[in-house]
This record gives C-alpha cells, structure tokens and sequence, in this order.
C-alpha cells in the first residue's frame, strides 16, 4: 500500500471527490472483498474482458500481457462487463502476481480458488466466486486501456483505494489534491470525534468544523 494513504479510508476519499464534483467514483456495492480485513492502495493495471464462447487459440494471452506491466504495489483491475459465469483470476495468476510484487485484484467478474488466495494473502474484491474456468466464456480482449469496471471508469494508473466498506477510484490526475484534503479532514474529524465523545451537540460540532 501506498503508505502515505493508509490513513485514508474509502468514504474519507469519496467524501472529498464528492466536493470536488468527482461524484461517481465508488464502485457499486457488489463488489465485496473476500477477507473482511483487506484493504489496499495502489495504482491499477488494467485489463478488459468479454463474454464469448467462441475457441480460441490464446485465451490467456490479454493476462499474460498484462503480467508484463506489473510492478510491486500495482491492483489488478477486470472489467469483465457483464460476464458472472466464469472465474478469470485465480491462485495461479495470484502466485505469478506476487512474484512481480503484486498482491491485490479487482473485478467485477467473478473469480476462482479463493480459499487459496486467502491462504496466500492475496487480496480480492469481486462479485462472487465460481469453479468454471474462463476459457471458452470470458475472453481478456485488451490490457493497458480505460475499462469501466464496477460502474467506474478507470485509467491505467489510477490509483485503487478498497477497505471493507468497498473500492473507491481516483483519478491519476487528482491523486495528490485528494490525499492533501483528506489528510486535512482526517485530522478535522478526529477533533470532531473527541469534542462529540465529551459530550458536544452534533448540530454545534457540525456548525463548528462542517464535518460530520
């Protein structure tokens, strides 16, 4: 994780993107981590795919080059548009993953082997959970580009921000005003969570620092 956005939780991120007129950022609430406790930050490595039955003559290729683009500390985002049949990622992708550094991934497909990932504290925010292997059902079809995934778009790079509560997408461009303004309001809130527990009127707190 990007250490200086450990900190920052999901809804502090979305809270500041909302003002600042970015106001679909989250993705939708059906996306859920696998583990309770994972949480991560870092920039995403795209990777778009369909539904298509059709044999094919590579149909890992799109994941093979994607692994090529990996750095330590990068999420794995699919966007797999619709297609909830089939798992696209799983232990093994996991595995040659964690080699290059990676250790988190996004989709919202499905995915497979999840207890394995698990054991190997490979983070997962998905749909849901399938034994179906891809091939043959769900075809990566272009790495490296914007994807709409989870009702977001995503560039290559924007960073990922997921905890318990969800995945939050911000813009590589707006990346640094985002982790300023949420610094500023983490430590605004924290006087605000003190001044409440002391016994302060939640309409004094909020005329007083705004936040609530």
């Amino acid at each position: 994780m990007h250490d200086d956005w450990k900190p920052i939780y999901t809804a502090l991120a979305a809270d500041i993107m909302d003002q600042m007129g970015h106001r679909d950022q989250a993705m939708d609430s059906g996306i859920r981590p696998a583990l309770p406790e994972s949480s991560f930050a870092g920039p995403a490595v795209t990777l778009n795919a369909v539904a298509d039955s059709r044999p094919s003559d590579d149909p890992y290729g799109k994941i093979f080059e994607s692994y090529e683009l990996m750095s330590p500390g990068d999420v794995v985002v699919i966007a797999t548009n619709g297609e909830t049949r089939s798992g696209l990622w799983g232990e093994l992708l996991s595995t040659a993953a964690a080699y290059r550094g990676v250790k988190s991934v996004v989709t919202d497909g499905l995915v497979r082997d999840i207890r394995q990932m698990n054991d190997m504290g490979f983070a997962c925010f998905s749909r849901g959970y399938s034994p179906l292997d891809s091939a043959g059902r769900c075809l990566p079809d272009a790495v490296d580009g914007a994807i709409t995934c989870g009702g977001v778009r995503i560039e290559p790079r924007d960073l990922i921000l997921a905890d318990h509560e969800g995945v939050v997408v911000v813009p590589a461009g707006i990346q640094d005003q985002v982790l300023r303004l949420a610094q500023e309001k983490l430590q605004g809130e924290n006087a605000v969570r003190d001044e409440l527990a002391a016994g302060a009127s939640p309409r004094e707190v909020f005329d007083k620092y705004g936040i609530l």
